[in-house]
């Protein structure tokens, strides 16, 4: 299956906000969706990928959740038409996008904890409570489904930042107002 063009902030914005469709379960084209997904995020640094990010408006993610876990992350799995149906109290944290390349954040506002449905890849419905990086990942994949960017998140003393390579080659966070106000 072909890895898939990411959609990009702010070029390619409106397909980014469009909300995403409920998924039926005989939906023919579903399993090449989440195919097409989990060979794009192969080929990234990232702990989840939802479709509208590839230009499917559909209600599909993958999420690869242990990044706080000895064993690491993971394999990524196909969570269709979730619902947060819990969630804890909100909590300032890290943020970044595939959709928004070296773009991030420390003062995005997540649930600590989230409780979500959804069905897998086969139809099986998935009940499960995730927290602390783990919450943020769902929370973050949900919200692309409704055309929402973790930039909605921010509030105006919120600090946001881009890599950039420096005169001696290494990588550098910038705030993002230092290169606005031309530092």
């Amino acid at each position: 299956m072909p890895v898939r063009h990411i959609l990009k902030f702010p070029q390619e914005e409106e397909g980014l906000r469009k909300k995403s469709k409920s998924v039926k379960r005989n939906d023919p084209q579903l399993k090449s969706l989440i195919q097409d997904l989990k060979d794009t995020l192969a080929t990234q640094d990232g702990a989840g990928l939802a479709a509208p990010q590839i230009g499917v408006h559909k209600r599909v993610a993958l999420i690869s959740l242990g990044q706080d876990n000895e064993e690491g992350m993971r394999e990524p799995f196909a969570i269709i038409n979730p619902v947060i149906t819990k969630k804890g109290s909100p909590k300032k944290g890290f943020d970044g996008c595939l959709s928004m390349p070296g773009w991030m954040t420390w003062d995005t506002k997540r649930p600590e904890w989230l409780e979500f449905r959804a069905r897998d890849e086969n139809w099986k419905p998935i009940q499960m409570r995730v927290e602390d990086i783990d919450a943020r990942v769902v929370s973050h994949e949900i919200d692309h489904l409704d055309g929402i960017l973790f930039l909605d998140h921010l509030e105006s003393d919120s600090k946001l930042f881009i890599v950039r390579i420096d005169e001696n080659g290494e990588e550098k966070l910038v705030e993002i107002t230092q290169l606005l106000s031309g530092r």
